[in-house]
């Protein structure tokens, strides 16, 4: 008897929940509940996450063995060499060095863009 009594409390107080829907019915707009958060959840949060990623670095690619630098000119030492055909994400262009992506906590890395070439674009 206990069960039957909650359970129909319980369905009484939610069915007065759902009826106080303040959707205007006459426009077609619903107005949120006061309190209520309502947030859409990507359906594939993963490739969105990858796609800010592609957008935010591009890449070049060493023509030669080239050397990093510390900065954007021949007087910054070198850091390391690049590798022919070394695949290099670069953040931006700063007159004819690009800076290039590093480590958190790594010195920061330049190359000159005369020794990268971009990679080729598929023709479709």
């Amino acid at each position: 008897m206990k069960k039957f009594v909650v359970g129909s409390l319980l369905g009484t107080v939610l069915l007065v929940a759902c009826s106080q829907d303040s959707s205007n019915k006459s426009t077609g707009e619903t107005k949120p509940s006061p309190g209520i958060i309502r947030r859409s959840i990507p359906s594939d949060s993963h490739d969105r996450a990858a796609a800010r990623v592609k957008k935010r670095f591009r890449f070049v690619y060493a023509k030669t063995t080239c050397n990093i630098r510390t900065g954007p000119g021949t007087r910054y030492p070198i850091a390391r060499k690049a590798t022919k055909g070394e695949k290099l994400a670069y953040i931006s262009l700063k007159g004819n060095w690009y800076k290039l992506k590093v480590k958190k906590g790594k010195p920061q890395e330049w190359v000159h863009k005369s020794v990268v070439v971009p990679p080729k674009k598929s023709t479709p």
